[in-house]
């Protein structure tokens, strides 16, 4: 709730949100990752080497963004955090894995 009766110059301003993308593993011969940001637009990016990492920031007050991906050969493994708080974290060990992570309203 906002307070209306603060003095405008005594509102401490709304901090940043860092929404991170990480995707580790090994790629074997290849992968291929898909991504949502923050603002729900997808994205695909062939993958050519590991670790990948995105990081977006916003001033919106809720955050959401999941990221998939797929491997061939290898294993892998998705985190999703705000702020540095790991807020989803999958992986998948077996050859040609597949993982997906998401956060919603964060």
């Amino acid at each position: 709730a906002l307070e209306l009766a603060e003095h405008p110059t005594s509102r401490k301003p709304f901090d940043p949100k860092h929404l991170t993308y990480e995707v580790f593993g090994s790629l074997g011969s290849g992968g291929l990752l898909s991504y949502v940001d923050i603002s729900g637009h997808p994205h695909k990016v062939d993958l050519t080497e590991l670790p990948w990492s995105h990081t977006e920031t916003t001033t919106l007050t809720v955050v959401s963004g999941s990221i998939s991906v797929q491997v061939h050969g290898g294993t892998v493994g998705c985190r999703m955090k705000v702020n540095d708080v790991v807020r989803d974290e999958q992986s998948d060990e077996r050859g040609n894995a597949d993982v997906a992570c998401r956060v919603k309203s964060a």
